[in-house]
């Protein structure tokens, strides 16, 4: 044998590849020549190992604002219309078209906005604004867009999928006991586990948690929103009573995020779990929190929490008010992000019917994620034209009756649809009125009075002109 030196080695390596690339085209044209597989067709027509052309990025050309008014379901529209006002039902529809034929869905809560508020969207692409969008509404419906594009789901474009069900919870506002077990018996049979709602001043939570604790079937467990607005000294004692119940489940914004202390030492004493809506992600890092709440968080903004989340070991939730449209891309976000799992809320669970053709059930307190292209619904445009004509309802005249067990009654004119006017509402004790300290365990009950026409609703209707009057029965 010749010895190999360097000059015979790379002849040989060179001759070798030629034989390779001979044999490989040899080995096409037998294949283009060959006879078809029964029912495949011609090989030949097999298309060749080229990388595909794709089609152009598609840009934004318009969008459109579809003002809906869908009502609420029956057993409480009057109550959510009376303490939150015409701007919370009302939410806007957006589509987003593009020069290639596509339409993107998403949602807004509230009143159509100008045009012009989203107008630096218009000639760009989705694609432009991937994790850069400031408007979580519009974030639904550039990657409802993205995935159309693409032919893909919208959680694609997020990351990995860890769920196919999405844990999900209703919400409500305060009322009496009675009313707050409807509230109970009534999502729990649409599917419900869970229950958000405002802790309010004007009612005694530990009484509204009996009754709901009463009505509540197994496992149903109830999210107590504090508003972050009190203290250690106020908010211990009421937890500590709530403990005593089995349908109390988690406590958000307990106390200002400024007591960091306060914080720690809820953590340490209270044995139910404690959520930071209102304060900084680094709550979670100095775990002064047991789980984060994030609240209409733009896709990138909730992207970022959620790894902080996840380095922290913190499960989360998201809170983004909206219907069907809305909820469909919160639980695509859900399905990719690793400490998602504690119960989102979304509102969708407020209004009687949709404008999209499809339906998220909850089936076992969870619903599932969709996985049609974008976010997987589509608009049903006879209801979005039904809605979005659909008269506003208005305001009967009421007074909030804010009942104490002594025998001092408050009474209040409010008017939802001002500006502030929820925050006056929970502030409605002294040093502006007569009675006890503000506590969330006084024993009071507060409600919407309306009995117009009455001689005693009447004469307090014209004292409350002016603000609040009171009434005192002695014994």
């Amino acid at each position: 044998m010749l010895p190999v030196n360097r000059r015979r080695f790379c002849g040989r390596l060179l001759a070798a590849g030629a034989l390779s690339l001979m044999g490989l085209e040899r080995s096409r044209n037998r294949l283009a020549c060959a006879d078809p597989l029964p029912g495949k067709g011609p090989l030949k027509d097999v298309p060749s190992p080229v990388a595909p052309r794709h089609n152009p990025l598609p840009r934004i050309t318009d969008i459109e604002f579809h003002e809906v008014y869908i009502p609420y379901h029956d057993y409480n529209a009057k109550v959510l219309l009376r303490y939150h006002g015409l701007k919370f039902p009302l939410r806007t529809i957006l589509i987003v078209k593009t020069d290639s034929g596509l339409e993107g869905y998403g949602e807004l809560w509230g009143s159509a906005p100008a045009p012009e508020t989203f107008s630096k969207y218009v000639g760009t692409s989705p694609f432009d604004w991937i994790a850069g969008g400031d408007q979580i509404g519009m974030d639904v419906a550039l990657y409802d867009l993205m995935g159309k594009h693409l032919g893909l789901p919208a959680w694609k474009l997020l990351g990995p999928k860890v769920r196919e069900w999405v844990p999900v919870a209703a919400w409500t506002v305060p009322q009496p006991p009675d009313a707050m077990a409807e509230e109970v018996r009534n999502v729990a049979r649409r599917g419900f586990h869970w229950l958000k709602y405002h802790v309010d001043e004007l009612q005694n939570v530990v009484d509204q948690t009996r009754a709901m604790d009463k009505a509540a079937p197994p496992g149903f467990k109830v999210l107590y929103d504090f508003n972050g607005t009190s203290n250690l000294e106020a908010v211990y004692p009421v937890l500590r009573d709530l403990e005593r119940f089995a349908v109390a489940g988690r406590i958000e914004d307990p106390i200002k995020a400024e007591d960091r202390d306060g914080y720690r030492l809820l953590r340490q004493k209270c044995r139910l779990p404690i959520l930071i809506h209102h304060g900084p992600d680094d709550f979670m890092i100095e775990n002064l929190c047991d789980g984060r709440l994030f609240g209409h968080s733009p896709v990138g903004s909730a992207i970022k929490s959620s790894a902080i989340a996840e380095a922290c070991g913190k499960p989360f939730m998201l809170q983004q008010i909206g219907g069907t449209i809305n909820q469909a891309f919160l639980a695509h976000e859900a399905a990719v992000f690793k400490m998602a799992t504690l119960d989102h809320v979304n509102g969708c669970s407020l209004w009687k019917d949709d404008v999209t053709v499809e339906t998220m059930p909850v089936v076992g307190g969870s619903v599932k994620v969709l996985e049609k292209p974008g976010i997987g619904v589509t608009i049903d445009r006879e209801k979005l034209s039904r809605y979005e004509k659909a008269p506003r309802p208005t305001q009967s005249r009421f007074l909030v009756r804010t009942r104490y067990a002594s025998g001092l009654t408050l009474y209040l004119r409010h008017d939802a649809d001002k500006p502030g006017a929820t925050s006056a509402l929970r502030a409605l004790h002294p040093p502006h009125v007569p009675g006890p300290a503000p506590s969330y365990a006084n024993p009071v009950v507060s409600d919407f009075w309306d009995e117009e026409g009455k001689p005693e609703f009447e004469r307090m209707w014209k004292e409350t002109e002016s603000g609040p009057a009171w009434t005192e029965a002695r014994a």
